[in-house]
């Protein structure tokens, strides 16, 4: 029998075409524009970029993985409106919890013992997760979707680092204890750099989009990378990167959710309303460990590691958190022949 996701997932294929709505998608670019003109405009306050990330991170970025435990139950049940109950059920989440919290664990002790590994570990990560997420939905051919997805993953983590060198490096430095400023070959060449990353994604996406047959997709996907790439160049990183992070990466993949749990309970899709509670408690403590964090570098005076630490925190859920994200793709994938309509939520 089909999991309940899969099942999901090929119900929805003829339905649906992209993951978020046209009309959320607008605000999204709307937001984004707006947010570029005004870095261009006047530059904001460290206090106002570290704000920004953290506000952005509590509404948006922990939430979107706050129902992983839910997802994974999803992907083992074969019953929609009937899920394991009892012992079985208790047993299967305690030992997801378990394993969630050990690999957030080991991660942790990686940023301790070799920071420079868990930084580049971490940036690989990135790279393929927010390909993953932005452009799963277009199930295309292996080969086709891997370069897509990959190329995208280049452009969004390596832009923003690129064309902002000087402000990301003394970050990165704290992080990993190197210093990307002092590489000739990358710091004389910034634009360059830049120019390559945005290039190689075009290139790609012309090559893979001939497969696309919407072309409504092409189009919106051309509009998230100008988008992006203005973003990226023009605004603090901090704020960039927020933006990127809350409005295009979790909001996108919240869309997958509402679909995937909402056949779970025997819906089409949940409301906000509800995947927002369902998110709230995990969330919570998700946020007060951040909360210890930095309450931590200002109790010693170390207000500079707010940054570094909230990021490392960030990766240390990415990594459990990208593995139940792989599990449903490759759930979804199962079920959607290569060359069909991309699934995705057509509400969030």
């Amino acid at each position: 029998m089909a999991s309940t996701v899969t099942t999901a997932a090929a119900s929805h294929v003829e339905a649906q075409r992209t993951p978020t709505s046209s009309g959320v998608f607008r605000v999204v670019v709307a937001v984004t524009a707006a947010v570029t003109v005004a870095a261009v405009v006047a530059t904001p306050s460290d206090m106002m970029s570290v704000a920004v990330v953290l506000v952005v991170v509590a509404l948006l970025g922990i939430p979107h993985g706050a129902v992983d435990h839910l997802v994974a139950a999803t992907l083992g049940s074969t019953a929609p409106t009937r899920p394991a109950r009892g012992s079985t059920a208790q047993v299967r989440s305690l030992r997801f919890h378990a394993a969630y919290l050990a690999a957030m664990v080991a991660y942790g002790l990686v940023w301790l013992a070799v920071p420079a590994v868990a930084l580049t570990g971490f940036l690989l990560l990135s790279v393929h997760h927010f390909g993953q997420s932005d452009l799963a939905y277009l199930q295309l051919d292996r080969w086709s979707q891997g370069a897509i997805q990959l190329s995208r993953g280049l452009f969004l983590v390596g832009l923003l680092l690129v064309a902002n060198l000087t402000t990301v490096s003394p970050v990165i430095e704290q992080m990993g204890g190197f210093d990307p400023s002092a590489w000739t070959w990358l710091a004389g060449h910034t634009a360059a750099w830049s120019l390559v990353l945005v290039g190689q994604h075009l290139v790609i996406g012309l090559i893979v989009g001939a497969q696309v047959r919407d072309r409504e997709i092409i189009r919106r996907e051309a509009i998230a990378v100008i988008a992006l790439t203005a973003l990226f160049v023009a605004a603090d990183p901090l704020i960039g990167f927020a933006l990127y992070f809350g409005l295009w990466h979790s909001l996108n993949h919240l869309g997958v959710l509402s679909e995937v749990l909402g056949h779970r309970s025997g819906s089409a899709a949940l409301v906000p309303r509800r995947l927002a509670r369902l998110a709230a408690p995990r969330s919570a403590v998700s946020l007060a460990a951040l909360a210890v964090f930095v309450a931590g570098a200002v109790a010693f005076a170390q207000t500079e590691l707010i940054v570094p630490v909230a990021l490392i925190f960030v990766s240390m859920l990415t990594l459990p958190h990208m593995i139940v994200v792989e599990r449903l793709w490759k759930a979804i994938r199962s079920e959607t022949p290569s060359g069909s309509r991309p699934i995705g939520s057509g509400g969030v």
